[in-house]
């Protein structure tokens, strides 16, 4: 004989859950048995110990709080008998964020992920950048926009129990400052020379390569050089080279000159002069007429003869420096 004790001992209780996050439907079934005996199913879905805020041996619900739940399920068998029990279950809770160095065009933009995730770990990552961009799966993700403007970034990550959440945020782009650069003669100079570079366009600061921070800088040391424009946050970079002839111990002779008054080659030079100074000079015209002396030449000559300016036209030239050898040649007027 079969004693209503021994009903209740019989009867067991127990239920699973799947995945349980917060914000998501957490599927609870029950495993209890035996099921054909079983008539109710009674869910405590706030641990209140309180039964029937859901009914059915399959429930499908969205947990209000997060953290460990005390959840239980008292079953009911057909002729009024019941038994209980309770289970803890960790309803797993995101703490979604993400920030972000503000970039600009075509500058690399940083996003940094700071979500978090209560009893279980973060595995995957999704970063919709907002401009039709291919997405990225890095967790702290580097990008360049091509365009100015505002964004809408999405960031959407998984952890190893299967929980998904996302956050978005809107994000401006910041256009580049215009910078054009300005060289006062070629960037190949001699040496001796010097040219002024100058940053022009509109734009708050500049920054260059020399540690400047003024508009113009003069150069008169070769090499490889760049300038930066900021405004409002955004950058502008520039890069150049100057190049400086270096002379051997001869004397080099410009064989054209353009005494037009502009500031440039205005006056006939022996480009290095300080090497080989000091140095006689005279100057003909094609008839032979001395046009131009110098007992020890200061690169001063503007092509003119007795105060007036000579015509476009070929000149010779005789120089005698500290090497008392003699060089000769031509020289072109041309304004």
């Amino acid at each position: 004989m079969l004693f209503a004790t021994d009903w209740v001992v019989a009867l067991t209780v127990d239920f699973k859950a799947d995945t349980a996050c917060f914000g998501s439907v957490t599927t609870l079934i029950s495993l209890s048995a035996p099921s054909d005996s079983i008539q109710l199913f009674l869910w405590d879905l706030n641990g209140d110990g309180k039964f029937g805020e859901k009914t059915g041996d399959t429930l499908e619900y969205v947990f209000q709080k997060s953290g460990f739940l005390n959840v239980g399920l008292k079953v009911v068998t057909f002729d009024g008998r019941s038994k209980a029990m309770y289970k803890l279950i960790l309803v797993k809770n995101f703490t979604m964020a993400f920030t972000f160095e503000t970039g600009c065009r075509t500058q690399p933009t940083y996003f940094y992920n700071k979500s978090e995730v209560q009893g279980d770990s973060i595995t995957s990552f999704s970063w919709n950048f907002g401009d039709e961009t291919p997405t990225s799966s890095e967790q702290n993700p580097v990008h360049a926009y091509m365009l100015a403007g505002d964004f809408y970034v999405t960031l959407q990550v998984g952890t190893l129990a299967g929980c998904i959440d996302n956050i978005s945020k809107t994000i401006s782009i910041g256009e580049l400052p215009d910078l054009t650069l300005q060289f006062s003669s070629d960037s190949i100079i001699n040496e001796g020379d010097s040219v002024t570079v100058s940053a022009i366009g509109s734009f708050d600061s500049v920054y260059w390569s020399t540690y400047d921070t003024s508009y113009s800088i003069v150069i008169k040391v070769g090499g490889n050089y760049w300038v930066k424009a900021y405004k409002g946050g955004c950058y502008a970079e520039r890069l150049f080279k100057i190049t400086v002839k270096q002379f051997g111990n001869d004397p080099e002779i410009m064989t054209l000159f353009t005494p037009n008054g502009d500031g440039f080659n205005d006056r006939w030079a022996i480009l290095n002069l300080s090497k080989v100074e000091p140095c006689e000079v005279n100057i003909f015209n094609r008839w032979g007429e001395n046009v131009f002396q110098s007992s020890d030449y200061r690169n001063d000559w503007e092509g003119t003869f007795k105060g007036k300016p000579l015509t476009n036209d070929t000149y010779y030239y005789f120089v005698r420096c500290l090497d008392s050898k003699l060089y000769q040649g031509t020289v072109n007027i041309l304004k």
